[in-house]
């Protein structure tokens, strides 16, 4: 019987360089399993892209060892394809791995269900399509199984890359420094190609997890495999309710909260309407420059898990 071939990528910087170790322990688990491992990491993400692409039609799966920025990379190479996507949790937020359920700190559980995985039937997910037509846009295809971050979030996101905290503490730590000079963005936005919608907004997110800062859910009851993403808003909001907003989303007590909203959307058109750069960012790493555009991408993503059978909040995911 022909052996499995199962591509290895780690991220040699997630986790301050602990997934490139845990890196070496996924393929030793993978090979005393009889499969047959091609390690196809590089010194960045660029490098990782080619070496994959090069050999992803003889894969059977690709495994990705480190944090979410890591996984929309996987999902960059594998959509579209029969190629499988397992994912070992080994960054610093893991928020996709958390809205799977995936062992947190656990690389043999989480090998153990991508080796059962393999015997079982596809289970397909959604992915976020961002495209942009502006003078840097990137250079290759740009996929996000997350979300994508447009506003106070995506400034956020950027501010929270240079901390060296954990994750929840960082992203707090970032607000407080992102909120003073803070003013709602002047947005023109198109959903499924409509009319063009202007509002000022703090917040604005295209979700397909809705889940990120270490464990925030900003949109609870979001499925990974409906066929649409959804839109999220916060609007009419002053600094003061803004601060006191997102430690209601750790809690989930935040849906009620005056300005903020949510609707289904299967594509998002964005841009500003003053002359701000405004960089958009998903699942935890920096993307194209406003205006962009957002496509959900029907199961493109074929996973080595199971989809929750119910609502995961931050504290439900397996730390043993």
């Amino acid at each position: 019987m022909r052996r499995l071939r199962v591509g290895l990528l780690s991220n040699p910087t997630a986790a301050l360089g602990g997934a490139q170790r845990i890196g070496r322990q996924v393929a030793t688990l993978l090979t005393l399993a009889g499969v047959s491992v091609v390690d196809i990491s590089g010194p960045n993400a660029h490098v990782a892209r080619a070496r994959a692409l090069e050999v992803r039609d003889t894969l059977t799966a690709l495994v990705v060892v480190g944090g979410d920025g890591t996984v929309s990379l996987g999902a960059e190479i594998v959509a579209g394809t029969p190629v499988r996507l397992g994912i070992v949790p080994a960054g610093s937020g893991n928020d996709f791995s958390r809205t799977l359920g995936l062992p947190i700190n656990n690389p043999e559980k989480a090998v153990r269900i991508a080796l059962r995985a393999l015997s079982q039937p596809d289970i397909a997910i959604d992915a976020i399509e961002i495209t942009s037509s502006g003078p840097q846009a990137l250079p290759h295809r740009s996929i996000a199984v997350g979300n994508l971050s447009l506003g106070f979030d995506a400034l956020v996101n950027a501010r929270a890359n240079t901390f060296r905290l954990t994750p929840n503490v960082r992203y707090t730590a970032a607000v407080l420094r992102e909120l003073p000079a803070f003013t709602p963005i002047p947005y023109w936005i198109s959903v499924d190609d409509g009319p063009r919608e202007e509002i000022d907004a703090s917040l604005l997110t295209v979700c397909n997890s809705g889940c990120f800062g270490g464990g925030m859910r900003l949109v609870p009851d979001v499925r990974l495999d409906d066929g649409t993403l959804e839109l999220a808003t916060l609007t009419g909001i002053n600094r003061t309710r803004l601060m006191r907003f997102f430690p209601r989303v750790f809690r989930g007590t935040h849906t009620t909260v005056p300005g903020f909203s949510v609707r289904p959307a299967r594509t998002v058109s964005v841009g500003v309407r003053d002359d701000r750069s405004l960089r958009s960012y998903a699942d935890g790493d920096p993307r194209a420059l406003l205006p962009v555009t957002a496509r959900v991408l029907p199961g493109a993503v074929r996973l080595l898990a199971e989809l929750p059978q119910r609502d995961l909040g931050p504290d439900r995911a397996e730390t043993t």
